[in-house]
């Protein structure tokens, strides 16, 4: 994929700005500014990047495929605090990124989300990317904890 614009620093790692993090603005919708970035499965070994974006009390996210050649079957999903059945989900074969998926309204005063990221390789036959965990949005000065 193409690199778009400078890096981001991502817990004190290059991460490229990609396309996805490029194009957030329309993909997302008017109004959505970038928060952060998390390379997965790691820094060191970055098959996707999550992108989490935030306008408001709602938050946006797209999983961004890293890896060369064709499409990858991703599926990312996110929801309000542990309301898993509130939440949104793209999945399907994707060779540039899945999403965006929103959550319009962010548990724990304003600030929390669930998410899950699983991408498999482009053979379909192993998981390059098995991720779920919270994700804080810092609004405010309470605690980085989303459970």
């Amino acid at each position: 994929m193409a690199v778009a614009g400078s890096a981001l620093a991502v817990m004190g790692v290059a991460v490229p700005a990609t396309t996805a993090s490029a194009a957030s603005a329309s993909v997302c919708g008017s109004g959505y500014e970038f928060t952060d970035a998390k390379p997965l499965p790691s820094a060191s070994k970055r098959h996707a990047t999550l992108f989490f974006y935030m306008k408001g009390k709602s938050a946006c996210a797209i999983l961004d495929n890293n890896t060369p050649g064709g499409a990858n079957y991703m599926d990312l999903r996110i929801w309000p605090g542990d309301n898993k059945s509130a939440g949104d989900r793209d999945n399907g074969k994707f060779s540039q990124y899945a999403g965006p998926v929103y959550s319009s309204t962010l548990a724990r005063g304003g600030r929390c989300v669930g998410i899950s990221a699983v991408m498999r390789n482009e053979a379909n036959t192993s998981n390059l990317v098995n991720w779920k965990g919270g994700y804080v949005f810092h609004v405010d000065n309470s605690s980085s904890e989303c459970a």
